[in-house]
């Protein structure tokens, strides 16, 4: 009998126990095949960026890159999407060919290792959907006894078709005899994936920016957006949308804008030694209620692993508003961030 034959059997008779265990009991029985030759079994939690993750009883979580993966098999049912934006639902079986052979209800769709950029369990728990990372940087000069202390959060929580992600930067500057400046991004942002590549997304956000003269701005917003690029080494898409905002400054009255908004973002990532990601971010925001007036945000990030889910990360950004709240403040915020950063 094939052996693509015999999994579909063996699926057809074990799938329907196994699909209804609960993820927290779920049994660790996913097998993993290298390159080198390498058995490994365990619990495959995720295929996201390039990494493999297969949670084992002896030795902890796995990070394995997808391309040294030589064959799989998991009578479990996730989410796969490749690097075209389709997505299929099933048990998963790769062979040696470099083909993973998606399994539902005994029919099987086929996709080849290398366009496939990730895989989702359909049943994980609340935890098991979050990922993202943290990172805290501090500096002292001496000499004008200025002090500078920096946080960074972001994390992301997926499900099959949804994602939700919290993001939140602080940046506060002191010296002596001068006011302490701060900088202070929260965002909240929902997405809603679609067929290919492309999802809507709407959230709300709060900022802060004293060199800027900006005491708070709120904001909701909503738009539409597109994966122009999905691989195992490079992420590209952009948004288009519209954003509302109420703005506050000590020295001028509170103005409500309607803003349009244009957004490109572009990752890089390499996991041979040291591992390296590089993402660059630029949104513009062209006010529609103060005509002539533009916003734009520019963060550029790098990280390298120093040790296992350690980082040392080296951040650009660069604010600008053409016409600021205040009159007298600058049209530029502009700063360089060094710090060290966990990723889970």
């Amino acid at each position: 009998m094939p052996r693509r034959l015999l999994f579909a059997v063996l699926l057809a008779v074990t799938g329907a126990g196994a699909f209804a265990t609960r993820a927290d009991a779920r049994q660790k029985t996913d097998v993993v095949f290298l390159n080198n030759g390498d058995r490994m079994t365990g619990e495959i939690k995720q295929l996201d960026r390039g990494i493999l993750k297969l949670s084992t009883d002896d030795i902890g979580t796995l990070n394995i890159e997808w391309e040294k993966v030589d064959s799989l098999s998991s009578v479990y049912q996730f989410r796969i999407e490749d690097s075209f934006g389709e997505k299929y639902f099933g048990a998963i079986f790769m062979t040696r060919d470099g083909i993973l052979e998606v399994i539902t209800g005994g029919a099987s769709r086929r996709i080849s290792q290398p366009t496939v950029v990730a895989i989702t369990p359909m049943e994980t728990s609340f935890w098991q959907q979050l990922d993202g990372s943290m990172s805290l940087g501090f500096s002292y000069t001496k000499s004008n006894q200025l002090a500078q202390l920096s946080t960074d959060i972001y994390v992301r929580r997926r499900t099959l078709i949804r994602m939700w992600e919290l993001d939140l930067s602080s940046i506060s500057t002191a010296q002596e005899d001068e006011d302490t400046q701060r900088r202070e991004d929260f965002s909240l942002t929902y997405n809603r994936l679609f067929e290919r590549a492309l999802f809507a997304l709407a959230g709300v956000g709060l900022q802060t920016n004293d060199e800027l003269g900006l005491d708070l701005r709120a904001l909701v917003f909503a738009g539409m957006g597109i994966n122009w690029v999905q691989s195992n080494h490079n992420d590209f898409q952009s948004t288009v949308g519209l954003s509302a905002n109420r703005e506050s400054s000590d020295v001028a009255e509170d103005t409500y804008n309607l803003e349009a908004f244009v957004s490109a973002e572009h990752s890089v990532f390499r996991y041979d030694y040291p591992k390296t990601d590089v993402t660059t971010e630029l949104t513009v925001y062209p006010n529609l209620s103060d005509w002539g007036r533009v916003r734009a945000e520019l963060d550029i990030s790098a990280s390298r692993e120093v040790i296992r889910d350690f980082t040392l990360v080296l951040s650009f950004y660069d604010s600008y508003d053409s016409d600021p709240l205040d009159p007298s403040g600058e049209k530029n915020d502009y700063g360089l961030v060094f710090s060290m950063g966990w990723t889970f």
